[in-house]
């Protein structure tokens, strides 16, 4: 099975544990150690986990390895840890009564590690069925299994002393209500009211996840009124960062509501001001926003400067360098990281805004929905789970299935793209260029500067030897002496005249070396060429040439993500086509065959097609 995994997978094959036979014998797995074993485990399910980068054929492979691994690991928590997320990762959404019983079982051997993720893993696999609602949209055959399976997770978050499967299985049934609205409303209005906080705090998420991108009044007043009335810090976290998900669609609304409570007394609440702000207005620039967030970070408390930090890079993902504060930022980061007098939430959140700044090296952006007003449900859920590294570092890996590419194709009718079809950009290319990369500071070697001899201090020398020479070789010397000293006026005054030759040359070249040499004036527009990364800022200015062979279907739409072209010259030949590979249909619908339609007259009338029927 290794063999037909991605590459990628060959690259982690060293740090895997060893692959359980089929029969079920296997090596028996240590109880210690098993670090990079769990990380090898968890990273394949996120290469694997995503829709848009593995084919389902790929990531059911992948899946069946892991869950292999996941029934042979009981006996070490370390990699059973990396096992369960990785299954959560690679059968996120399939409502396979399988896999869950294989994650509740490895849940009910209460080890606090990895019972966590077992909880987060049960979320994934059941992520927006609704299991144990009124209604949902499992198949017949399973939902009385699996509603009696959700029914246990909340008997056992009450009864277990862990308080890290407690999360896991809070943070589980969150992702549960992932879109089910008013569907929802009884489960969250159950874990609102419990007396653990920290089944409360998976409540606010499973409202957001429920309403996210809905802009619910009534979800809105909810987390608000958490926000500023609940006892456990915690809870008001996540019930501020809860309205960037509700109110993800008309991003603008979330700094304003958000614009007293970071002046709020409770740094946990001006933390989670941060994050909302930079989540809803990620990739904009937007200078507003910045602004609410500089004084945030000069705050006392070191987990809220950590947060306006990220909140800011989020501001500013995809924004150019050319931009003063911009650069001024980037400089403030680095120098951060290398102070060593900081506090480390505070380096760590300097670091990580250094790699959100730069996420999929400036080709990606977070985005939680499409250009057309549909939510991206693994967005969605990446960001819940990434902010569970404020309790779990391992977690900090989910920003991955968060962000989504910015690119621009333009695909022929049999999809592929012709080469020649180009963009117009109006604006200068230093506007939306690439970062300049960092080059290493090299040290110079100290040259030996040679000591200069002044001409007065070679004559004193030399008056200073005759006089030694006079008083040794007595009144002999004296004609000779006179004769120097004449000869050492003439040179003084032919010195002069030279000098001041040299000075007249020196000025004279240094005006013509001052010159300034002509900058070369750039360009104010360029074109870009298919396919190309094209920022969301940056599509704003830019339009298609509706003069070139190949023109897109729709020329008044932005140029901006998968653009259909038509061929204004089908007959001519054109070689320069390039090949896209073609996506995993699962879960779709085989197209229908081919037909041909024909339009209704115009004449033709409501009443006269019910006579004809």
């Amino acid at each position: 099975m290794l063999a037909t995994l991605l590459r990628q997978k060959n690259l982690l094959e060293p740090y895997l544990p060893p692959e359980p036979s089929d029969d079920g014998t296997s090596s028996a797995v240590s109880a210690t150690g098993g670090y990079a074993e769990g990380g090898s485990l968890y990273a394949l399910g996120l290469i694997h986990g995503s829709h848009a980068g593995s084919s389902a054929t790929k990531r059911k492979e992948c899946s069946q390895l892991l869950r292999k691994h996941l029934r042979n690991s009981h006996a070490n928590e370390v990699i059973s840890h990396g096992a369960a997320l990785g299954v959560g990762l690679t059968a996120m959404g399939c409502s396979d009564i399988a896999v869950v019983n294989e994650l509740k079982e490895l849940l009910y051997t209460d080890s606090a590690v990895a019972g966590e993720a077992a909880g987060m893993a049960l979320g994934m696999v059941l992520v927006g069925s609704g299991a144990g609602n009124v209604t949902n949209s499992l198949e017949s055959s399973q939902q009385d299994e699996l509603n009696q399976v959700v029914t246990e997770l909340k008997n056992y978050a009450r009864e277990t002393q862990h308080e890290k499967i407690i999360r896991g299985i809070a943070i589980g049934l969150a992702l549960i209500q992932y879109g089910q609205e008013e569907n929802a409303d009884a489960v969250i209005e159950e874990m609102r009211s419990d007396r653990d906080p920290i089944l409360r705090y998976g409540a606010q998420y499973a409202l957001s996840l429920a309403y996210c991108g809905t802009g619910s009044n009534k979800a809105i007043r909810i987390l608000l009124h958490t926000a500023v009335s609940d006892v456990s810090d915690d809870v008001r976290m996540a019930a501020v960062i809860g309205l960037a998900f509700v109110l993800y669609k008309t991003p603008d609304r979330v700094p304003q509501l958000v614009k007293l409570l970071l002046e709020s007394f409770n740094p946990h609440v001006r933390y989670a001001s941060c994050i909302a702000v930079g989540i809803s207005m990620a990739g904009t620039g937007d200078a507003e926003s910045v602004a609410l967030l500089e004084p945030m970070l000069d705050d006392m408390t070191d987990y809220v400067r950590q947060g306006a930090l990220m909140g800011t890079s989020m501001i500013y993902m995809q924004q150019s360098d050319s931009a003063r504060k911009i650069r001024s930022y980037r400089e403030r980061l680095s120098n951060i990281i290398r102070d060593k007098h900081q506090s480390t939430l505070t380096k760590m959140g300097a670091i990580l805004s250094k790699g959100i700044i730069d996420a999929g090296g400036r080709n990606c952006t977070l985005v939680m929905g499409g250009r057309f007003g549909f939510t991206k449900m693994s967005s969605a859920i990446g960001m819940v789970l990434w902010l569970q590294h404020w309790h779990w570092f391992p977690m900090m890996h989910m920003f991955s299935l968060a962000l989504t590419p910015t690119f621009t194709i333009g695909l022929n009718q049999d999809l592929k793209f012709p080469k020649s079809f180009e963009i117009q950009c109006n604006a200068k290319p230093s506007a939306f260029a690439y970062p300049k990369k960092l080059e290493e500071k090299k040290e110079e070697k100290k040259k030996r500067v040679e000591t200069v001899t002044l001409s007065t201090t070679a004559k004193n020398k030399a008056r200073l030897a005759r006089k030694k020479a006079k008083e040794e070789g007595g009144e002999s010397a004296k004609g000779m002496d006179i004769d120097e000293s004449e000869r050492e006026k003439k040179e003084e005054t032919k010195e002069e005249k030279d000098n001041k030759e040299d000075g007249m040359d020196v000025d004279g070249e240094g005006e013509e070396e001052e010159k300034p040499l002509p900058k070369k004036r750039e360009p104010t527009s360029f074109r870009v060429k298919n396919p190309a990364r094209i920022t969301k800022a940056q599509s704003k200015v830019c339009e298609f040439d509706l003069e070139q062979r190949y023109r897109p279907i729709r020329p008044n739409e932005v140029p901006f993500g998968v653009v259909i072209l038509t061929d204004s010259t089908p007959a001519e030949e054109d070689e320069d086509l390039g090949a896209v590979q073609a996506p995993s249909l699962e879960g779709e619908c085989a197209p229908p065959k081919p037909f041909e339609w024909t339009p209704p007259p115009d004449d033709e009338t409501d009443e006269g097609k019910t006579n004809k029927e």
